[in-house]
């Protein structure tokens, strides 16, 4: 019984949140209230806030589940390789750009104006928290390359290409995305390896 209390729960969790992604869209955060999100997913504001206490706490649950499936699913070819070289990787073999298009109900929200609080910001801290405690570049210049400088500039050119890539409605292929990505990562080394899973 309590699987399936479980399973009603989560469901209705994550109705309410495709529908605060859908009225983002639509209105802008800042004009959606509870009661239209409750009203459009047909529930009541009693049932709303046995899950969440603000309509704040609903976005920042929705950040912070697609963070962790991001983190999961860029950090892929390096988990499934220990040792990677970037010189001999198949771009065909880097998922994160298909999940993006997959999921571009959240991640078009990244190029709204009036968007979920702390989005962007959230997005380009994960990527460079990638580069300083899950991936390390090697070579002579180790040292250099994982510098904080460098991790900034490949985090924000990484952002900056999601970016750009959803501004023009994912005109590009998910394999010509990862084939760029790839290039800049291995400009300064074609050697990365894996610091930590957490």
């Amino acid at each position: 019984m309590e699987k399936k209390e479980d399973r009603r729960i989560e469901r209705t969790k994550n109705q309410l949140r495709q529908t605060l992604k859908t009225l983002v869209v639509k209105n802008g955060y800042t004009n959606v209230r509870v009661k239209d999100i409750v009203e459009k997913a047909n529930y009541n504001r009693t049932t709303f806030y046995v899950h969440y206490d603000s309509k704040d706490e609903l976005a920042e649950e929705i950040i912070a589940l697609e963070m962790e499936k991001f983190i999961y699913e860029f950090c892929k070819p390096v988990r499934d390789n220990p040792l990677l070289d970037l010189r001999k990787m198949d771009a065909s073999g880097t998922d994160v750009f298909h999940y993006i298009k997959e999921n571009r109900s959240f991640y078009d929200l990244l190029v709204l104006e009036n968007t979920l609080p702390n989005i962007n910001q959230t997005l380009l801290t994960e990527l460079q928290n990638i580069f300083q405690n899950r991936m390390y570049f090697l070579g002579d210049q180790a040292t250099e390359i994982n510098a904080q400088y460098f991790i900034h500039y490949r985090s924000y050119g990484i952002y900056g290409f999601i970016l750009e890539w959803i501004r023009s409605s994912y005109d590009a292929n998910p394999e010509e995305m990862a084939r760029r990505i790839i290039n800049l990562l291995h400009y300064h080394s074609p050697l990365m390896t894996k610091l930590s899973d957490e």
